[in-house]
């Protein structure tokens, strides 16, 4: 632990560090798109998420990495117009991979050459059976890299990964500090989607926005099974891999009640209209959702919580072994699990 901490420089993010991010005008939601099989026509959709480790680890096999703009959304088949943002959420290996190598291979460089809008910082565990001290330093490696990447020319956006009350404190202090930060994120997929454990967090930053006394635009990665909540906040982006991973198991939106259905298609048939018809309506479901929900105005997280005051924590632990994207639709990771390292 002491190596681990040397080499993130220390424990505590209290500093004035060198962070620039963009104002540029994010959609409600956002599609998270893992790669380009199945189809034979980009996605026409102007804002388009990916993974950063799958960014970079693209054209591996070749010997020739992603190097311009073009071929980043040529490889993944979505529009060359398309605005991305990377989400740095991964496993713990792939997450500590980008850390050992990220000096070593010039990363942050490399994503910059690629026309990325935003990029996620790194969410490195804080799990619930480790010392203090490794949530305290997994928290600073994020902030670390979000520097390298301002540096290296992107628009960073934070990962608040926290655990508790001080966490969140540390994270008050930290905005406060930086008022450039306009956009954060949180990630729903593991610990987070068990709504009382999401409640306090999205408190948590409800109470962080009121202290700050300005808005925060929250990227909700996985948050659309709390949008409830979400529509308290007065400007969020849910992303989501729903829609492309049912389209890839030929499962169709109704439109009208947004229930999926089984979408038989012949063999080798493409999957753009389907995925296009996909990401459409779930767009268009979470916009409606969201203004449904604020013209109610419930406030639910304010009865949840005291705004302007600490709340409780959440009565049952965040698991430390949950998985993070565990997609299934890649039967090749599972078996090998450094196929799609980032560099051999």
């Amino acid at each position: 632990m002491t190596r681990v901490v040397e080499d993130a420089g220390g424990l505590g993010i209290d500093q004035r560090w060198h962070l620039t991010q963009a104002r540029h005008i994010l959609p409600d939601y956002i599609p998270h798109i893992g790669h380009r099989s199945g189809r034979s026509k980009p996605l026409s959709r102007l804002n388009v998420a990916l993974t950063t480790y799958d960014v970079l680890a693209a054209g591996f096999k070749s010997g020739r990495h992603l190097s311009t703009p073009i071929e980043l959304r040529d490889h993944f088949k979505i529009s060359r117009r398309a605005r991305v943002l990377s989400l740095s959420i991964a496993k713990d290996n792939r997450l500590e991979n980008y850390w050992r190598r990220e000096l070593s291979r010039r990363l942050p460089e490399r994503l910059a050459a690629l026309g990325i809008q935003f990029v996620t910082t790194p969410n490195y565990s804080l799990p619930v059976n480790a010392p203090r001290t490794e949530h305290l330093v997994n928290i600073r490696r994020s902030v670390v890299c979000a520097e390298r990447m301002s540096i290296a020319g992107l628009s960073v956006i934070p990962h608040l990964n926290a655990m508790t009350q001080t966490d969140w404190n540390c994270w008050r202090d930290f905005l406060r500090d930086h008022p450039q930060i306009y956009y954060v994120a949180l990630e729903f997929q593991t610990g987070l989607r068990v709504k009382r454990k999401a409640v306090w967090h999205l408190s948590q930053l409800l109470n962080l926005q009121e202290s700050l006394g300005r808005e925060i635009h929250l990227v909700a990665v996985g948050g659309g099974r709390h949008l409830c909540y979400l529509a308290e906040f007065p400007a969020v982006t849910v992303v989501d891999s729903g829609p492309f991973i049912r389209t890839l198991k030929r499962r169709r939106v109704d439109h009208q009640n947004g229930k999926w259905a089984i979408s038989s298609t012949a063999k080798g048939e493409p999957l753009h209209d389907l995925l296009y018809h996909n990401v459409r309506v779930c767009a268009r479901t979470v916009s409606a959702n969201l203004r449904h929900h604020r013209e109610r105005n419930l406030n639910l997280l304010s009865n949840a919580a005291n705004v302007g005051g600490p709340s409780p924590p959440p009565q049952q632990a965040i698991p430390f072994n949950d998985l993070q994207l565990d997609f299934d639709f890649w039967p090749e990771q599972r078996r090998n699990p450094t196929q799609f390292s980032l560099l051999p």
